[in-house]
């Protein structure tokens, strides 16, 4: 593939021909607001609270090389299968202090959040959460390559620098919320992230054809993609207990493996990587056996790599990348 090739996203499930990734080089743990409160838990939330603000490397060296490996590990994955990718960059120090003068933390190894690819609109969103809110200064110069690509590249309005507004005007939106069905868009709505204004103003921005569906989801949960997966036009791997609506009506004849709450927010279950709609990356750790083993009698590949630390930092393989070209080959 040539990295000429017109931007432009079909569906979850189309081929994924190139993707931005996050980066193995820099994790600094956010400062602890309400942002951070959805995400830490267990031991690892512990450590998070103790060492808010501060660089993983230094405070835990080993739990930080075996992150940046496992995330390298999967770069290597998706380049040795022919995907372009492009890995996050660095942050400088006076945009760490966006939007209000102090540094939150880098999150650089979850791109999934400042950004979506739709059809062939590449939007820089306005996360809710504090630390998302700079990570798209660690690849705008990936994403302005996108309009010689043919991509329509515009951004959302900003949030500005209150933890949250209500009202005409203050919509959220994060990449993990956001879920592309063909003309049908999702976008989930836990009440600490996206929000409906923001989905009323992806889909005034969108236009025709493209419908925009709010799926609320349990408040313990941050994103849609926590629980949510759609490797397949009619088959999804889904938390129906974190639904509290169900899933949108023109899905619910679909084949739904159901996820147990546990297993969704302790291994990030539903947040795993879609190459087509025959092959899925899982995790390699045990815990996740069942949802490989669901795909496979769903007669889908499914290929593990170690993935440990980012799950337990709380963003699996979705979260991890968003994607440039997804088309049907």
């Amino acid at each position: 593939m040539s990295s000429t090739d017109p931007i432009f996203v079909e569906s979850e499930w189309a081929d994924l021909q190139e993707c931005v990734y996050g980066s193995p080089h820099h994790w600094v743990l956010p400062v602890f607001h309400a942002d951070a409160k959805l995400r830490a838990q267990g031991e690892f939330g512990d450590l998070w609270v103790k060492h808010q603000g501060r660089a993983v490397k230094d405070v835990a060296p080993d739990l930080f090389n075996e992150f940046s490996g496992q995330i390298q590990g999967a770069i290597d994955l998706l380049r040795s299968l022919g995907i372009t990718v492009h890995v996050a960059g660095e942050i400088s120090k006076a945009n760490r202090a966006f939007p209000r003068g102090e540094d939150h933390g880098v999150e650089t190894g979850w791109m999934r959040d400042p950004f979506v690819t739709i059809g062939n609109n590449v939007i820089e969103l306005a996360p809710r959460s504090l630390f998302h809110r700079r990570q798209r200064f660690a690849i705008r110069e990936i994403l302005a390559s996108t309009m010689a690509r043919g991509a329509r590249y515009f951004a959302q309005p900003d949030g500005g620098a209150d933890d949250e507004r209500e009202g005409p005007g203050w919509g959220y939106l994060e990449g993990g919320d956001v879920f592309v069905l063909g003309d049908r868009i999702l976008v989930g709505h836990s009440g600490g992230c996206s929000n409906p204004e923001g989905a009323r103003w992806l889909h005034h921005a969108l236009g025709a054809p493209y419908e925009v569906t709010v799926v609320p989801i349990d408040p313990m949960f941050p994103h849609l993609d926590c629980v949510l997966m759609t490797p397949r036009e009619g088959v999804a791997v889904a938390c129906l207990d974190a639904l509290p609506e169900g899933l949108p009506e023109f899905m619910r004849d679909w084949d739904i493996v159901d996820i147990p709450k546990a297993l969704a927010k302790a291994h990030m279950g539903c947040n795993n990587l879609v190459l087509n709609d025959r092959t899925v990356v899982v995790p390699s750790e045990e815990p996740l056996d069942i949802v490989a083993g669901e795909l496979k009698t769903r007669q889908f590949e499914v290929i593990r790599i170690p993935y440990r630390v980012p799950c337990m930092a709380g963003g699996s393989f979705r979260c991890a990348h968003q994607p440039l070209i997804r088309r049907t080959n």
